[in-house]
This record gives structure tokens, C-alpha cells and sequence, in this order.
């Protein structure tokens, strides 16, 4: 790629990446929402479901624009999940303790991105 080419890859890349963090705390908030809405029916599958996707599509786009914290809290979420949503087992007051914690966590790292992009 010539020097003008990678030039504008750059700046459209530092554009997705700006608009992606712009919309992070929006993302927060859906997936904050939709874990209160499970916490309120922990029977309610559908909810699960959206909460496990929503925490999914983060992991996967905080990985892509370089936010690997953020994904790594997504990850540990996941795995608690896992075993709720694949096998039906229950989720425990502990388990609920530690998806609180990473909610928080995931929280504290949304609202200051910048200091988590890695090179």
C-alpha cells in the first residue's frame, strides 16, 4: 500500500474506532438493562439469551477495535453464563455476585476506553 493509501486507511480506521467508543456507553446500557431484566426472571430465557448476546457481540467488537480489556471482562462473563445457558444450571448468589462485579468493572473501563486501546 502506498504511502496516500495507507494514509486514508488510517484515518478511516481512527474514525470507526472514534465512532465505536462514541457508542460504548450505549452498549453499556443495553447490556446493563438487559441483565436487571434477567435479575427481575430468572426464568425468563429470552433474557438471558439477549444479555448473553449483547455481552457476546462486546467481546467480539471490543476485541476488533483493540479494547482487549473490556473484552476480557466480556469473556469472564461469558463464562459464567455458559453453563446457565447451555446446560440450565442455576445461577447462584455467587454467580450473581461475580457477574455484578464484572458489570462494574466492564462499566468503570467503558466510560475511560482510551486508556485501554493496546498497539
Amino acid at each position: 500500500m502506498n504511502d496516500e493509501k495507507q494514509h486514508k486507511f488510517n484515518e478511516r480506521m481512527e474514525a470507526l474506532n472514534k465512532k465505536y467508543c462514541q457508542q460504548l456507553p450505549e452498549k453499556f446500557l443495553a447490556i446493563e438493562n438487559s441483565w436487571i431484566e434477567y435479575q427481575a426472571d430468572l426464568t425468563n430465557e429470552s433474557a438471558l439469551e439477549l444479555f448473553y448476546r449483547l455481552i457476546h457481540t462486546l467481546k467480539g467488537t471490543a476485541a476488533t477495535f483493540g479494547f482487549i480489556r473490556q473484552a476480557d471482562i466480556c469473556f469472564d462473563i461469558q463464562k459464567i453464563l455458559m453453563p446457565i445457558k447451555d446446560e440450565g444450571s442455576s445461577l447462584t448468589t455467587n454467580l450473581v455476585d461475580q457477574i455484578q462485579e464484572h458489570i462494574y468493572e466492564l462499566k468503570v473501563n467503558i466510560n475511560t476506553p482510551a486508556q485501554n486501546i493496546e498497539d
